[in-house]
């Protein structure tokens, strides 16, 4: 009888067991695969001019291969005006850029 009812406490078990699993399998699950982090895409140039007002700086930079752009003469918004206490004309920087809908924005020039 012992057996009997252990046969059947297990077998009670597994089924319960086989529910569970068909009740999660279109449950959605969290990815395994993240997402490779952007590589930076950074220059070199020349500072131009600085609009603190605007939180922008004219650069004169070198090709920038990462967004395939030839040396050009543009205007940067900064993503944090406090870049633009670091920077004057005629100062040579390395700077970062990231992608702000349309747009690029410097996040970081030294």
């Amino acid at each position: 009888m012992k057996t009997l009812t252990f046969t059947l406490l297990m077998s009670l078990g597994l089924l319960a067991g086989n529910a569970n699993a068909d009740d999660m399998k279109d449950m959605k699950m969290p990815s395994s695969k993240m997402a490779a982090p952007a590589k930076a895409i950074t220059g070199k140039g020349t500072v131009v001019s600085v609009n603190k007002a605007d939180s922008s700086v004219i650069l004169k930079h070198d090709a920038i291969a990462a967004i395939s752009w030839p040396a050009m003469t543009m205007s940067f918004k900064v993503k944090d005006k406090m870049l633009l206490d670091k920077t004057k004309s005629g100062d040579k920087v390395d700077f970062t850029l990231e992608k702000d809908g349309a747009n690029y924005i410097i996040t970081d020039i030294k």
